[in-house]
């Protein structure tokens, strides 16, 4: 018999709770009676428990709302006597698993294991016989419960769910297989918490089991190696009752700390983020991604930013890219530095010197490492010191095959690093960031790879005074090479700067891009060639917001995606909710207290097919809004923020809108578009058009077939010997003499085009214009029958 008091706890607890709806903890603990009782005195906290149990053993009079309140209130720590488990052992055998006696079952465990390892062995010999009828099968409780209960009987491999999944299957084979005592890492995997982050008290157990083990960083890269190696195509490779097991693998692996760990946690992230077969199948696992990136940065290696950015680079889901960028902050909160500083003082050297290189003996010869350009290489050295551009294949089967096997595996890591510092430049050019001249040579001229690019890199470099300002691609610290080919001193104590071509006058802008050219000099960002957007007379009309890119069609998951790896969050417009008008993507420029926002609408009469997000959308206005979130007018926005942020919406549109693809005419879909996608395919240039205008009118003069090729306001003309050719420098698309009918050709592969110095390579655009000219000039060469057919029509 209960007392009055907790009775009237409880039945005003379950009269609070909505009837029939299911409710998340968070929201449990809200409701103030819930409050009420779980805040209540120990033993009045107990006669509720009772009571509860009460109710959920008599099927006729609990609802699923009385599940829901014991799991809080038994949840604060609580003892219970034996007497009262016993009793409620014998209903629960009375009664079998059947409604509420089941759930009342597996609510009770998690405390039943909690007080049973404290018991005398004679009552907890009576207990596991009372609960012994209860015994089905290995559930997550139950298996906790039976390897304390009875530890000499309990398989701790049993604490995986007997489910036929990939991961159950392997991780259980792969443990057994084991020399050590498994017990303890699995006991800890197996009470990793179904959400949320583990608790010290969990992370000390982690510890101490992977103290007890005589190769933990074997067994648990074993364990990394196995997730990444589970079927891709499967549906359900990890089942979703031992996800919280594989989730504890990359947690484990951060406890250890070891930089040898981080490739396997990066793939095991990219692995856990794709998607299995399914038009609607979601990502594997994103829980199971965000803690191997959370992993990545617990490791706190150099290597550990590396890696990060290339999981950065390496996948588009969104809520992923939120906590690497939070694990980046992280790391640079502790180091009580910013980002940007993090970043440029994390970049690995690969044990590289100063010049980029790294020479590795062999047995015969020298292997060397170089940093060239825009890459990494691995070049041979003979012992008569005749260098190589390759190793010898007899080397790599000899005695020194598992050593080159390593360095070709550095090679890549060499290469993840260096796309990162890439990336890391080119978003520079987004802000406005100064550094002493001697400083700016520690973190970037003198590193072995951050040096190679940098020597590529248009800076500014201002005299301490003010007065002389030199801008040039620097050779050493003391001089640099100017826009006409001379050298020229860099001032003494100099602040340096991220040269930006919006800053500069169109001379000087003329000037570097036929430098460049010249010199046949590839930048590793896209920076003298750079688009820029100046504001335009009707933007001065509209003045708070720009037209420029309003109404295109584009593809909605792409544009995404793309925004996403731009640094842009988005709200994605779907079928199911209807409140949302608009979609928007917004980028902070946060080292100006600036927002810019990206508006789109949805183009509901074209219904998804493959899941919830309309496909196709039409773009809107562009607008900026302070840190308070007041509109600013155009005027009042750094220009370098408005055509950083108009090079992005640029960029989305130009490689999603339904006007760049090629087949758009041939697909049969929403005709209603064709006129769209006619006016796109051959209509003005954007900025971006016309810098490849401008790049080929310097490049024609230099090409094998300049006699065939001239430009206009819009296309590349090509003469072939059967048709004469246009080809907008927009959208890569192409009409042909005499009445402009369309020419398809999806992609275009030239040897002579893939010989063209390009001054950057990160324009899929211009490469195709220049593959398209190169084959149509050679018309008559062309053997594909889906081209020869039309040009031949």
């Amino acid at each position: 018999m209960t007392a009055p008091v907790a009775s009237a706890l409880v039945e005003a607890a379950l009269d609070a709770m909505p009837r029939g709806s299911w409710l998340a903890q968070p929201e449990l603990r809200k409701i103030p009676e819930v409050q009420a009782m779980a805040g209540a005195p120990d033993d009045t906290r107990l006669d509720c428990i009772r009571e509860l149990a009460q109710r959920l053993l008599d099927t006729r009079d609990a609802g699923y709302e009385a599940v829901q309140v014991f799991g809080i209130v038994a949840r604060r720590k609580l003892t219970i006597p034996p007497e009262d488990f016993g009793h409620w052992l014998e209903h629960s055998a009375r009664i079998g698993r059947q409604g509420r006696a089941g759930q009342f079952w597996h609510q009770m465990l998690p405390h039943l294991t909690r007080e049973i390892s404290a018991w005398p062995p004679d009552t907890r010999a009576q207990i596991v016989a009372l609960a012994e009828p209860l015994r089905t099968r290995l559930g997550r409780h139950e298996a906790a419960f039976w390897a304390v209960a009875t530890p000499d009987k309990a398989d701790p491999l049993d604490l995986f769910e007997d489910h036929a999944d990939q991961f159950t299957q392997r991780a259980r084979a792969f443990l057994a297989s084991s020399d050590e005592d498994v017990a303890a890492l699995v006991e800890a995997m197996a009470t990793y918490p179904h959400s949320g982050k583990p608790s010290a008290r969990w992370l000390k157990t982690a510890d101490a089991a992977l103290a007890g083990l005589c190769a933990p960083l074997v067994l648990v890269e074993g364990l990394l190696t196995l997730l990444t190696g589970l079927d891709p195509t499967d549906h359900g490779p990890i089942g979703w009752e031992n996800e919280r097991l594989a989730v504890a693998i990359p947690t484990l692996a951060g406890r250890l700390g070891d930089s040898v760990l981080l490739p396997s946690l990066r793939r095991t992230a990219t692995f856990a983020i794709g998607r299995p077969p399914g038009e609607w199948s979601d990502s594997r696992s994103i829980r199971l991604a965000n803690a191997a990136a959370q992993a990545m940065a617990d490791i706190a290696a150099p290597s550990s930013i590396t890696e990060l950015l290339a999981l950065e680079r390496a996948v588009r889901h969104g809520a992923l890219l939120k906590q690497i960028r939070k694990a980046i902050d992280t790391l640079a909160k502790a180091q009580g530095l910013t980002r940007e500083e993090l970043l440029e003082r994390a970049v690995e050297r690969h044990d590289l010197a100063d010049d980029g290189t790294r020479d590795v003996p062999l047995q015969t010869g020298t292997a060397r490492i170089v940093v060239t350009d825009t890459t990494v290489a691995l070049t041979y050295i003979s012992p008569e010191g005749k260098p190589r551009k390759s190793v010898p294949a007899a080397l790599k089967e000899g005695p020194d095959g598992e050593l080159l096997a390593a360095l070709r595996t550095e090679l890549q890591a060499i290469r993840r690093t260096i796309a990162g510092e890439r990336k890391r430049l080119d978003d520079h050019l987004a802000l406005d960031r100064r550094w002493p001249l001697a400083q700016w040579a520690e973190l970037y001229l003198d590193h072995p790879i951050t040096g190679a690019l940098t020597r590529r890199i248009i800076w500014g470099f201002r005299a301490p005074d003010g007065t002389t300002d030199a801008i040039g691609l620097p050779r050493t610290a003391n001089e640099l090479v100017t826009a006409d080919g001379a050298t020229a001193p860099i001032p003494d104590g100099a602040e340096v700067r991220l040269w930006h071509p919006i800053d500069a006058l169109a001379k000087d802008v003329a000037a570097w891009r036929r430098h460049l050219l010249q010199a046949e000099l590839v930048q590793p960002v896209k920076q003298a060639f750079r688009e820029l957007y100046v504001l335009t007379p009707a933007e001065a009309t509209t003045r708070t917001y720009s037209n420029r890119f309003a109404a295109h069609i584009f593809r909605q998951v792409q544009a995404r995606a793309l925004m996403r790896g731009r640094g842009w969050t988005s709200t994605p417009l779907a079928w199911w909710d209807d409140g949302i008008d608009h979609g928007v993507a917004k980028r902070a420029f946060a080292e100006f207290g600036i927002s810019a926002h990206f508006f789109f609408d949805p183009i509901p009469d074209v219904e998804p097919s493959g899941g919830d997000m309309y496909p196709y959308v039409t773009s809107d206005q562009v607008r900026f809004e302070d840190a308070d979130g007041e509109v600013l007018p155009l005027a009042d926005v750094p220009r370098r923020v408005i055509t950083e942020a108009l090079r992005d919406v640029d960029l989305f549109i130009g490689v999603t809108s339904i006007g760049a693809d090629p087949e758009w005419l041939d697909h049969g879909e929403a005709r209603q578009f064709d006129t769209y996608w006619q006016s796109y395919s051959f209509g003005d240039l954007s900025a971006a058009g016309q810098v490849r205008r401008d790049v080929l009118e310097r490049l024609l003069p230099m090409l094998t077939i300049r006699h065939r090729c001239s430009l206009d306001a819009r296309f590349l003309r090509v003469r072939g010997d059967l048709r004469e050719y246009r080809i907008h420098l927009g959208s890569g698309n192409i009409l042909m003499s005499p009445d402009d009918t369309y020419l398809c050709i999806v992609a275009a592969r030239s040897p002579g085009a893939s010989k063209v110095f390009l001054p950057f390579d990160d324009d899929p655009v211009l490469s195709l214009v220049l593959s398209k000219a190169f084959l149509l000039a050679a018309d008559h060469e062309i053997t594909d029958r889906t081209i020869t057919e039309q040009i031949r029509r």
